[in-house]
């Protein structure tokens, strides 16, 4: 939309910039079937995101970009419609490949038309994306913070001061029937990660944060599948990269 003078209007929208990790990797290595891989992913995701009313996006390469206008009315219920398509990218990419997400979520000023995409809330995103949310996990910045203060939504803060979407608390909370199984993929999947790149520092790092934060919510909600020490060198791992809450 434009203005009077035509130029780009800007509406104050929540906004996600999602990073999927190891897609770009497994292009590299696999070629065409990850590549069509990528595509049906792609799909799946669109189709999900089209069940919400006024939420729109863009996917290119490795990268997803998902926003939708504040409104007025229920601000509140914007932010939860954004959790609840990150807990299906979560989903789908762990049922797919078990592969992770990495991104941000904002709210601000934004334009966003079928050809150009600007904004302050954009560049905020990716900023955090890249340079701040480091692990597999979605930082919630301040300006997000701040409307939705007083409810209860899964943000919790990390280790390192970071706010951030709480996928396994959006899980028991949201999926009462289904969210078990939800959290023990979760678990599969992190093992397979580390099995599969246990020479990969760069990997290993970000899983030591994962073990971390799944056991973590395991002993927070007395949960019995916590990751421990023997399942890691069962799948062949150098246990001493990884911290753990468990030793059993």
């Amino acid at each position: 939309m434009l203005n009077d003078v035509g130029l780009p209007i800007q509406k104050k929208c929540a906004v996600a910039f999602v990073d999927l990790l190891g897609v770009t990797q497994k292009i590299e290595k696999e070629s065409q079937w990850a590549l069509d891989w990528v595509w049906l992913f792609y799909k799946t995701i669109t189709q999900e995101i089209e069940k919400h009313q006024n939420v729109k996006f863009k996917i290119f390469s490795d990268n997803i970009l998902i926003c939708k206008e504040i409104e007025e009315a229920d601000p509140e219920q914007v932010v939860v419609e954004i959790f609840e398509i990150l807990d299906k990218m979560e989903e789908l990419m762990f049922t797919a490949q078990a592969l992770f997400i990495r991104g941000a979520v904002v709210v601000g000023d934004l334009h966003f038309s079928e050809n150009f995409v600007y904004g302050k809330a954009l560049v905020n995103a990716y900023q955090l994306e890249s340079k701040l949310a480091i692990y597999p996990r979605v930082i919630v910045d301040k300006s997000t913070l701040e409307l939705i203060k007083g409810e209860n939504l899964p943000v919790v803060q990390d280790k390192d001061g970071q706010y951030f979407y709480d996928y396994i608390q959006f899980c028991i909370v949201e999926n009462k029937v289904d969210w078990l199984r939800k959290i023990k993929t979760f678990k599969f999947n992190i093992l397979l990660n580390i099995n599969n790149n246990s020479t990969s520092l760069s990997v290993l790092n970000k899983m030591e944060w994962a073990v971390n934060y799944y056991n973590e919510n395991c002993t927070r909600h007395n949960l019995d599948c916590l990751i421990t020490e023997t399942e890691l060198k069962k799948s062949g791992v150098n246990v001493d990269k990884i911290h753990l809450i468990s030793k059993m």
